[in-house]
């Protein structure tokens, strides 16, 4: 459900957000005037796998879990993120469809900035589109860096077969990178 408080009930919401601590108040007001506050229930969905993404989320908060269709229509939980964290922001980059459904784990806040008006900003090089960058550019490297952790254990499954290594040990490892991606690292 999207709500419409003032401009100025906005920024002082981004004023208190890590993230946008180093805007001012006047830029963060121009934030405040192109983008959406929404508020979600616990379950309600964010946006759906398949749908065309035209604009990113910043979680204001709240945290929000990110599933996947299987082949044969099963849903996988792929990741969870947090208040403070940045979502869809591959529309910014490569306006594809969505990869996968975001849905609220509890009543969450999203303000959401599509992607005509980030452009805007880039092209401006607005102070928001900057911290904006950089929280993108830090997400992205942790997600290669445990798709590479995810990567490197299919490869030991085959290792341990060949050299008949105990499987326990490849089952605690991929647990443990489970955990990393469930609490967002």
């Amino acid at each position: 459900m999207t709500f419409t408080p003032s401009n100025q009930s906005v920024v002082e919401l981004l004023q208190g957000v890590a993230l946008f601590q180093s805007v001012d108040a006047e830029d963060l007001h121009e934030l405040a005037e192109v983008a959406r506050l929404s508020e979600l229930t616990e379950g309600g969905r964010l946006f759906a796998e398949g749908e065309d993404a035209d604009d990113l989320t910043f979680i204001v908060s709240g945290s929000i879990r990110l599933t996947c269709r299987d082949s044969a229509g099963v849903e996988i939980v792929v990741g969870y993120v947090q208040a403070g964290d940045i979502l869809g922001e591959m529309a910014v980059i490569d306006p594809a469809l969505r990869s996968a459904s975001a849905w609220a784990v509890e009543p969450t806040v999203v303000l959401r900035l599509s992607a005509d008006a980030f452009g805007v900003f880039m092209d401006r090089g607005h102070p928001v589109a900057r911290v904006m960058l950089v929280a993108i550019r830090q997400m992205m490297t942790q997600r290669i860096r445990v798709l590479n952790e995810r990567i490197a254990a299919l490869f030991l499954i085959d290792a341990e077969k060949t050299v008949g290594v105990e499987f326990e040990s490849m089952v605690v490892r991929l647990r443990d990178i489970w955990a990393a991606v469930r609490s967002g690292g």
